[in-house]
């Protein structure tokens, strides 16, 4: 039955396209026809014709041209039958309308016809060549409309959680106040533009700023005042789009994933690959309490509260299961990934890498343990001890670039004697060209105090040794990377912290190395960053479900315009970043990649389908109407050089452009194919 479904989807996906061509086509055959242009064939696909029909021969499988060729010596016949044949093709990607005069791939061709296209006014042939992006950005705006009518569903236009020293955490108030963003606040507008009520508004409204520029977001908060705060985005580090962002996650709720849709939840196999509270709130759970205190479903920032004020502490859970049993588990709190290419540090001090997951298709699976702490790794010769994440990913990237096996000794959670892993060979393409182990190192070592690294020109930079295991802050015992937090976020500008430290001692050494004691002056940078810093869990919980739904139509045609004018924008700085290099061309997606993704959110229902085929419509309209040969904004381009010289191309030239742009499209074509096919395959870098 799942086959049989999966198939429809492809065939009414197919439907779908086959409408957007059509439309896209209709457009051009209506203006040409308003423009009284004799157009001899309107066809969906390209190459041979599947069927075809013409007014006085009806329908027949194949062309209708060899039986009008016979007619030419029958004028009374001939008289009697439509000029224009419609036509569906084989190949189902695109469609034409061939005018007398006109043909893309016979430019400069030229008919005597008073009703040739050639012999139209520019302003005419303006129209026709227009009118099928015209269309495709009407069909657009009507299919938003009634997904809009029908409902579709959006994640809600609230913070689910913010991400360690991203915008989101530095946005500031009108007199330049400091007022992160938190988890529970409602996003009512970003840079201008509402977000009526849905998550991806924001992330659009972001994605379309300008790099650099400061922009006003508006936000209600959970005490329901609203304020403008202003915010910078800037470019997270684990977004292959390179698009910008402020560095907030979706809202969720406080219940497991839903048990409808998850057909793999294997413990056993899970905490293989992932961390232990990962399994703390199984598909169905729902979170009744947290420490004690009573939350409802839907106060999901009750949990990102009790992590933040738990200083690194277990925060207790209590959790009814699909069969209503009540048990009570413990959850640890996380420190957030800094965003964008930052590392975490604490007045420059970096912790320790830890593993937080790995990959089904790891070398290391089986080997490597979700909570390890690597104490040392060895590749290529060269041994590293007590890496950070990004000293660690340096040394497996390079050792998967050429293929030499990496050695690592490594801390498994609830044991206090490391042990070696050997000998396992990175293999697992990571991103940007890369070859790593297919593990996670997001998280950091947080409970035990070693020094990764001092990074240069810090607070901590040349008075605290790298690898050196801290004990005291003026002389007050510490002994997890959330108490250093918490002592230097509590603290002023200019405030001397005396740091006590153990020197890292070498496997063998003949004594231990002595004790020492550092003073380190904090900066306000220090003391900012350290405020920076956010929480997170392990828990896999259901996003929050909102629906886009109005029955009023002009309410429902307000928001499909707008709906178009953003998918239309985003595509075109989409493709300007792409030009400038600020956005990878692996972004980009082909028919191939469209089919699939369009089939699979065909399987969601309805008005996921028409999103989809309306989204794909706006994406038409530009695409055709870019400055390039063969493509419709290619030809408007010659009509306006034409009006501007007065005269069109010579026909030489024409080819030239032609060519140009045929090879242009194919390069294209040929490049998106095959990333696509990497996607799916999941050779893509």
């Amino acid at each position: 039955m799942t086959h049989l479904s999966n198939i429809l989807d492809y065939v009414y996906l197919a439907i779908g396209f086959g409408l957007v061509v059509f439309i896209h086509e209709l457009g051009h055959f209506l203006a040409a026809k308003y423009c009284d242009v004799k157009v001899e064939q309107f066809a969906v696909g390209f190459g041979p014709a599947v069927l075809s029909w013409r007014k006085g021969m009806g329908l027949r499988y194949g062309s209708s041209g060899e039986q009008l060729e016979k007619l030419k010596d029958s004028p009374a016949e001939l008289a009697r039958v439509g000029e224009t044949e419609y036509r569906l093709n084989w190949i189902p990607l695109g469609g034409y309308v061939k005018m007398l005069g006109q043909d893309d791939l016979r430019p400069g061709g030229v008919a005597d016809d008073p009703r040739a296209y050639n012999n139209k006014t520019i302003r005419a042939r303006m129209l026709i060549v227009s009118a099928g992006v015209i269309m495709n950005v009407i069909l657009a705006a009507v299919g938003f409309m009634i997904v809009f009518l029908v409902g579709y569903p959006v994640p809600p236009a609230t913070v689910g959680g913010v991400v360690s020293l991203s915008p989101a955490v530095q946005t500031v108030n009108a007199g330049g106040v400091r007022e992160p963003l938190v988890a529970g606040d409602q996003i009512l507008s970003i840079d201008g533009k509402k977000t009526i009520g849905d998550f991806t508004k924001i992330q659009l409204g972001v994605a379309l700023s300008e790099e650099g520029q400061t922009i006003p977001i508006e936000v209600r908060r959970l005490d329901g005042t609203q304020e403008t705060l202003y915010a910078k985005p800037g470019r997270p580090g684990d977004d292959p789009r390179g698009l910008l962002a402020i560095g907030i996650t979706l809202p969720s709720e406080l219940a497991g994933l839903d048990a409808k849709t998850i057909d793999d939840w294997d413990p056993a196999e899970m905490r293989q690959t992932l961390m232990p509270d990962t399994l703390a709130v199984a598909p169905g759970d729902v979170i009744t309490e947290i420490n004690g205190r009573p939350v409802r479903l839907s106060e999901f920032w009750k949990l990102d509260q009790a992590l933040t004020a738990s200083n690194g502490n277990p925060v207790d859970i209590t959790i009814k299961s699909p069969d209503g049993t009540i048990s009570h588990r413990s959850i640890l709190p996380h420190f957030q990934p800094a965003f964008g290419k930052q590392q975490l540090d604490f007045l420059g001090m970096v912790p320790r890498a830890m593993v937080n997951m790995i990959q089904d298709d790891s070398p290391a699976l089986g080997k490597l343990k979700p909570g390890d702490v690597i104490l040392a790794v060895e590749g290529g010769g060269d041994r590293m001890s007590n890496p950070s994440p990004e000293q660690l990913r340096t040394v497996l990237s390079d050792a998967g670039a050429k293929q030499l096996p990496v050695d690592l000794t490594v801390l498994s959670l609830g044991e206090t004697q490391p042990h070696q892993i050997t000998g396992i060979v990175p293999t697992v393409r990571i991103g940007n060209g890369r070859i790593g182990l297919g593990i996670g190192i997001g998280y950091y070592d947080e409970r035990h105090l070693v020094v990764a690294q001092v990074l240069p020109d810090t607070s901590a930079f040349g008075k605290i040794p790298a690898w050196a295991t801290l004990t005291a802050i003026n002389s007050q015992p510490i002994s997890t990377w959330f108490d250093v937090r918490q002592i230097v976020a509590a603290a002023k500008p200019g405030d001397v912290l005396e740091i006590s430290y153990q020197p890292y001692s070498a496997e063998g050494a003949a004594a231990p190395a002595v004790a020492g004691v550092a003073e380190v002056k904090l900066s306000a940078d220090d003391i900012a960053n350290a405020q920076m810093v956010a929480f997170t869990s392990d828990l896999q919980l259901r996003p929050a479900a909102g629906t886009m739904k109005t029955s009023n139509p002009l309410i429902a045609l307000e928001w499909g315009v707008g709906e178009t004018r953003d998918a239309i924008l985003e595509l075109y700085v989409t493709l300007e970043r792409m030009f400038t290099g600020e956005v990878s061309v692996t972004n980009v997606m082909g028919p191939v990649g469209m089919f699939h993704a369009g089939a699979q959110l065909a399987g969601r229902g309805f008005s996921w389908l028409l999103w989809f085929l309306a989204n794909i419509s706006a994406n038409l309209a530009v695409v055709n109407f870019l400055p390039i040969p063969i493509v419709d904004g290619g030809l408007f381009t010659l009509l306006i050089l034409e009006k501007i010289q007065g005269k069109p191309l010579s026909a030489e030239m024409q080819k030239v452009v032609q060519t140009v742009g045929l090879v242009l499209i194919l390069g294209v074509f040929l490049l998106v194919t095959y990333q696509d096919i990497a996607r799916m395959t999941g050779l893509a870098n």
